[in-house]
């Protein structure tokens, strides 16, 4: 069974810039065609690319669940998988079927999310899966309350919550000091900031901080140690 963790926050958190310290010989980037964006950290594009077979821009879910199949069955060398920028998969299909009237595409946009989340734990024992999704406000009488995963709307969100059924998510969203310079990180554990819950979760004893430097490699390195 393979470990598949959740990244979140808002456009600006430090999400991607998490995937620099990991081994680009180790690690895959899946990624939308229709965003396909350079990854926010310096020597990326050497790095990171369709030549050393370690960043490919997709077309849909399908080509997604298709390249991480391939991944755990024919390349031992992989041991992280990052789907950059996931939210827009269920944003480019609900885009692509705009014309389409009535409720299934909400329901089949659902279901394909749910299928990659489903495929990201059935993978090689030794891989990781990390979805690394954009948050968007909860607001209860104009208040920002807390925060969710950024869908395409209430329809959806009625359907399918992806955080519930994962087992880590990891909450980006930094710290900041007297001057107002940023600590980018990762919160561990649900808990209010100024009255604001933030969503995440992590099993018993994984994290020993409620709040962790922003770096992926970390992340694997606290899961091997938990998971033996």
């Amino acid at each position: 069974m393979s470990n598949l963790v959740v990244i979140l926050g808002p456009s600006g958190s430090g999400k991607s810039t998490s995937i620099k310290n990991l081994d680009p010989k180790e690690t895959m980037v899946l990624a939308l065609e229709t965003i396909n964006k350079t990854l926010p950290f310096k020597g990326s594009r050497k790095l990171y690319n369709k030549e050393n077979k370690n960043y490919f821009a997709l077309k849909d879910y399908a080509q997604i669940i298709s390249y991480m199949e391939s991944a755990s069955k024919n390349l031992p060398n992989v041991h992280n998988i990052i789907i950059e920028d996931a939210t827009y998969i269920m944003r480019t299909e609900f885009f692509d079927r705009s014309t389409e009237v009535g409720y299934q595409k909400f329901t089949d946009l659902a279901d394909h999310f749910r299928k990659i989340i489903a495929k990201g734990t059935t993978l090689r024992d030794d891989i990781n899966v990390f979805l690394i999704l954009h948050s968007e406000p909860v607001t209860e009488s104009g208040d920002v309350v807390g925060y969710k995963v950024a869908t395409v709307g209430k329809l959806l969100d009625e359907k399918y919550n992806p955080l519930e059924s994962v087992t880590v998510t990891l909450f980006a969203k930094p710290k900041f000091d007297e001057d107002g310079n940023p600590q980018f990180g990762f919160w561990t554990q649900k808990r209010k900031i100024n009255g604001v819950e933030l969503p995440c979760k992590t099993p018993d004893g994984m994290f020993k901080e409620e709040f962790i430097p922003n770096d992926l490699a970390l992340v694997v390195k606290a899961m091997n140690e938990y998971y033996g």
